[in-house]
């Protein structure tokens, strides 16, 4: 060993310390780097960032495929009931497609704002729910023989198809809430409880009419109630139609001036 290299020896040995601490320093840094880049712990699953997008995205297509299907569920249930001539039940439907619609945009939408992608377009090809046989036949073939009957199976399928997306729903919320995704979590959390009162909707009406054994004249009799109460619901949120509302005049007017109207706007 040279003159050179024994002064840088004795340096080191001198310095050790410092030399030890910057190193760890180092390395404490480059674990810190890794750790923001790399992972995150999701039950025993180690993920990165790329992964974990992944895993939230998959959690969105799934939403996104069964209320995709969920249109043409109630899309059906509306023709279903509009051939049956059960013209209130057809509106409930109505009402209903066009909130679950709403409901779809606001998952993309959330989906753009807050992870900053688009979601993929999905094929989906949801359960018949209308009778084969129905088209050999038309409206004119309908009578109190066949209501009882197709009603009572339609609302039976109306409640096995929102159980079903209850339990998909709420096995995708464990899902984000594994992952730490409390935001996402509580927002799908909301739609859990939206199909939750759709379910004790459906169950009302099933055993009211069930408690008549499916009696036809009782069917018809709530009708009437059915489509004014949807028909209001659905032009109050969906249409420009009653969507207007009388105000008081205002102050600097005389008590005969004539009330005056303002539109009140879409719901959304």
């Amino acid at each position: 060993m040279n003159d050179y290299d024994m002064q840088e020896q004795s340096r080191r040995n001198d310095n050790g310390e410092d030399y030890d601490r910057r190193t760890r320093n180092t390395m404490d840094m480059r674990i810190g780097t890794d750790s923001m880049q790399g992972s995150m712990n999701i039950g025993n699953i180690k993920t990165n960032n790329s992964e974990r997008a992944r895993m939230v995205g998959d959690v969105y297509l799934k939403l996104d495929e069964r209320m995709c299907k969920a249109l043409n569920f109630h899309e059906q249930l509306a023709d279903y009931f509009c051939f049956l001539g059960l013209q209130g039940f057809k509106r409930m439907c109505e009402y209903q497609y066009m909130k679950e619609c709403s409901e779809k945009r606001k998952v993309h939408k959330r989906y753009i704002d807050i992870h900053h992608k688009i979601l993929p377009t999905v094929g989906c090809t949801g359960m018949n729910i209308i009778p084969k046989e129905w088209e050999r036949h038309t409206t004119h073939d309908i009578d109190d023989s066949v209501i009882p009957k197709y009603t009572k199976m339609a609302l039976k399928t109306y409640y096995e198809w929102e159980t079903e997306t209850k339990e998909l729903f709420k096995e995708l919320c464990n899902k984000l809430l594994q992952m730490g995704e409390h935001s996402d979590y509580e927002f799908l959390k909301e739609l859990v409880l939206g199909v939750e009162k759709e379910i004790k909707k459906i169950m009302r009406l099933y055993e009211s009419l069930n408690g008549t054994g499916y009696d036809v004249n009782a069917i018809q009799s709530v009708q009437d109630k059915y489509h004014e109460k949807y028909k209001k619901k659905y032009n109050d949120r969906f249409t420009t139609k009653n969507n207007y509302r009388q105000i008081p005049p205002y102050p600097q007017y005389g008590e005969g001036e004539e009330r005056r109207t303002r539109r009140i706007g879409f719901e959304y």
